[in-house]
């Protein structure tokens, strides 16, 4: 019965315990109910993943309403891997949310706080289990809507956390409308929502309104994506969040974007590499370069931990978006690849950052003095994430850039290349950064108080990973294999 409906459970469960969570008054109590739904909802993701690992596609009919009249909920063996990456992201947050909280947020305001946090994680999974693009656009402001009370809330420990959520919820909206126009031109030229459907209609839809409204939705996915030079919204969104707020949406967030990106140019308009009629994918290598380049430079610049790890994801995001750009079956994998592999690795940095900022109550460079000696622990898995970012070998960092790198050479795309590598190089400088600030001596003597117990589980099972991933690649490089064989309709 469960296994039936769990293309629906895995959405309806959070989104219908959020407003029983934000009832309680007790905050331990909707803490550990968070965690326990979080870890529901994954134990429905990773059914699912089980269910298409062969290839199978799920189409879930709500209200026996069959597609293209009704909505359909549609789970491929890529929407399947992603529902399990946003609710085991949940479920390690949910552990240590709680703690990272103290002292921030008032008591009688984390229940509310909980209710927003399921609420975005029903969003998000939404957006990847749906087959139709308009409940795409419903799920996308669910999400979103969430994530401005959620970035909000961080007002209590930084006033910061007001402006930065004010600024994402203008550019988001903005992102939101471009989004929902350029669904409104498609339908208008095809007469259907159901993204199988539209892709089936869109061959033969006039070409001017496709090329428009394909605009429209590129424009609205950058937005959300936070590409170069739309990005404004993220790096404050990460830093001035709550702690463990900003670990949910470092990996996450713009991942469901990239999602989006894939899934509109492989499935509905059925033109691998492009959007409607227009080859956006030839803007991708150039603006993922700029990210690369632009995101790594400003991260050796700036004097906040938190801000520096959000401008290192603007250069990651770069890197998939050159993937995603060079094309074919490869270059989707690569773009995977280093999608779930940036989602751990920078997940499992955050999350030391949230345990760092517990413990001192600040990520500011110049406080971390010391930080080698009186959190060793937490000093180890930043310098773990770090060499992951810059791409040694051993770690998952290294097999996402390697693909990269392979794929281009094998193209004789030169510049992208070279960019790869020299952002390499400017990755060493910022991750120095932060061993030589945890290094310095510190003015005083501080008492040694390491990872929290509530932070242990979350940041070694992440940091495991990267380490993991990297010395056996294998399963992640055939499971995006597959997926993106399956987009552009080859062999699962």
């Amino acid at each position: 019965m469960i296994a039936q409906h769990a293309a629906v459970l895995v959405v309806v469960l959070p989104l219908l315990c959020a407003p029983l969570v934000a009832l309680l008054r007790d905050a331990r109590i909707a803490g550990a109910a968070v965690l326990i739904i979080a870890a529901l909802d994954a134990a429905l993701a990773t059914l699912l993943l089980c269910q298409t690992l062969d290839g199978t596609v799920i189409s879930y009919a709500l209200g026996n309403w069959a597609p293209p009249i009704g909505i359909e909920y549609r789970i491929d063996l890529l929407a399947a891997a992603m529902a399990c990456l946003l609710s085991y992201a949940a479920t390690l947050v949910a552990l240590f949310l709680p703690v990272s909280l103290r002292g921030t947020i008032a008591p009688g305001d984390q229940p509310r706080l909980f209710a927003a946090f399921l609420l975005c994680l029903a969003g998000l999974v939404g957006i990847v289990v749906t087959g139709d693009i308009f409940n795409v656009f419903v799920f996308l402001e669910i999400s979103s809507l969430s994530t401005y009370v959620l970035i909000a809330m961080g007002a209590g420990a930084d006033r910061r956390a007001l402006t930065a959520a004010f600024d994402y919820l203008v550019l988001g909206a903005t992102g939101a409308t471009f989004f929902v126009i350029g669904i409104a031109f498609l339908y208008v030229v095809t007469g259907t929502l159901n993204m199988a459907d539209l892709g089936e209609r869109m061959a033969t839809a006039p070409k001017r309104a496709v090329i428009v409204g394909s605009s429209f939705i590129f424009v609205g996915i950058a937005l959300k994506a936070a590409m170069l030079p739309l990005h404004r919204w993220m790096p404050n969104a990460y830093a001035y969040a709550p702690a463990g707020i900003g670990t949910f949406l470092a990996m996450t967030a713009t991942k469901v974007s990239i999602y989006l990106l894939i899934r509109m140019s492989d499935f509905v308009f059925d033109t691998p590499g492009e959007i409607g009629r227009v080859n956006f994918a030839a803007l991708l290598p150039p603006i993922g370069l700029a990210m690369l380049v632009a995101g790594s430079v400003i991260a050796v610049t700036t004097k906040d931990l938190r801000r520096l790890l959000a401008y290192s994801s603007i250069a990651n995001l770069g890197l998939m978006l050159v993937a995603l750009g060079l094309g074919g079956i490869a270059g989707i994998a690569a773009a995977l690849v280093n999608l779930f592999n940036h989602a751990i690795i920078k997940g499992g940095m955050f999350a030391t950052t949230a345990a760092v900022l517990h413990r001192r109550g600040t990520t500011r460079m110049d406080a971390l003095a010391g930080l080698s000696r009186d959190m060793p622990v937490a000093f180890g898995f930043l310098v773990l994430g770090g060499l992951a970012l810059i791409g040694v070998p051993l770690t998952a960092g290294f097999v996402s850039k390697l693909l990269v790198v392979k794929l281009a050479f094998e193209q004789a795309n030169w510049l992208v290349v070279g960019g790869v590598m020299l952002t390499s190089l400017i990755t060493v400088a910022y991750v120095w950064r932060i061993v030589e600030a945890g290094m310095a001596a510190p003015a005083k003597t501080a008492p040694r108080h390491d990872l929290h117990p509530a932070f242990l589980l979350p940041v070694g099972l992440l940091g495991a990973a990267t380490i993991g991933l990297g010395i056996w690649s294998e399963p992640m490089l055939t499971l995006a294999g597959r997926i993106a064989a399956q987009m552009i309709g080859g062999a699962p």
